[in-house]
């Protein structure tokens, strides 16, 4: 069984009005960035019941201090990541 590993998320945009500020996380060491954000909806859900916005998490990207992480990117460390979702205009 693998060790699990604490994550903080920053909420930005539109993830603001289901949590504001940092959203803590526990998944399986080694878990992938996908499998990360699946957690974040179950978090987002127990924290807010009435969030339904799965496609919002799943066209958002996570980042870390550095840069934008790859999907099948594995979490190997207790981490601090931003939740960045998708914005348009110009």
């Amino acid at each position: 069984m693998n060790p699990q590993l604490n994550l903080s998320i920053k909420m930005f945009g539109a993830f603001r009005k289901y949590h504001p500020g940092t959203l803590d996380v526990s998944v399986p060491e080694g878990s992938t960035v996908s499998e990360v954000k699946s957690a974040m909806v179950e978090a987002l859900r127990r924290v807010h019941p009435g969030f339904a916005d799965d496609d919002l998490v799943s066209k958002s990207v996570l980042a870390d201090n550095q840069r934008i992480l790859d999907a099948d990117e594995r979490m190997t460390a207790p981490s601090s990541l931003a939740i960045l979702p998708p914005v348009c205009g110009g």
